[in-house]
């Protein structure tokens, strides 16, 4: 007989609290989820609940910022420096598919929908996602502002610009459920028309 796998490990009472907490509260949004609810989702006392974290509060934002700050650890470092065009056509993937993914499991939703009760959650969203590409692509900007490839006298206003094109297209339909997620080959078609028409804004000035 072969040897068997290893049994998945088994979670602690802290990190059956957190993924209870995680299922409800993206599930049913902060008000409508109570700590007894996540007791008896985790498969422990309320007790216990509170011995881990002091008020429903301070575990929900702990929880959403957690999530974030996962979503935010994939690295940009892979994209290509072959050409600004192939640099932008990697960063868009990137971010296209990262907002894909915020969606797909709820969180960008639920950030929008408590970030008033809860202001450091968009923060800590912004932080950890959309800044950090932000600032990736003006970095590059301004590299290739420096040797004379592009033009661009404002780098971190062209950087938010190319994010709100690349990814502006999807988001409003796909927050309101009017459109389906896009496909890969329509998110490379669309990626490459918006990189064009961005790089010509951007062409070197005839001195």
């Amino acid at each position: 007989m072969g040897k068997k796998g290893k049994p998945p490990k088994a979670l602690n009472k802290k990190e059956l609290v957190v993924d209870a907490g995680r299922k409800l509260f993206l599930r049913e949004g902060f008000g409508a989820t109570s700590m007894d609810a996540v007791a008896l989702e985790a498969g422990v006392s309320k007790a216990t609940v509170y011995s881990y974290f002091t008020s429903k509060e301070a575990f929900f934002a702990e929880i959403m910022e957690g999530m974030c700050r996962e979503l935010g650890g994939n690295s940009l470092d892979g994209a290509s420096r072959d050409s600004p065009a192939a640099f932008l056509k990697d960063v868009g993937l990137f971010g296209v598919r990262r907002l894909l993914q915020t969606l797909d499991l709820a969180i960008l939703r639920r950030v929008v929908a408590e970030s008033q009760q809860f202001p450091a959650l968009g923060e800590t969203f912004w932080t950890t996602g959309p800044r950090n590409i932000k600032e990736f692509v003006a970095d590059y900007l301004r590299e290739q502002h420096r040797r004379g490839t592009l033009y661009v006298p404002d780098a971190d206003k062209s950087a938010m610009l190319f994010l709100g094109l690349t990814m502006g297209i999807y988001l409003l339909p796909l927050l309101l459920g009017i459109r389906k997620p896009p496909e890969e080959k329509e998110i490379h078609r669309d990626l490459e028309q918006v990189i064009s028409g961005f790089l010509t804004t951007l062409a070197p000035r005839n001195k």
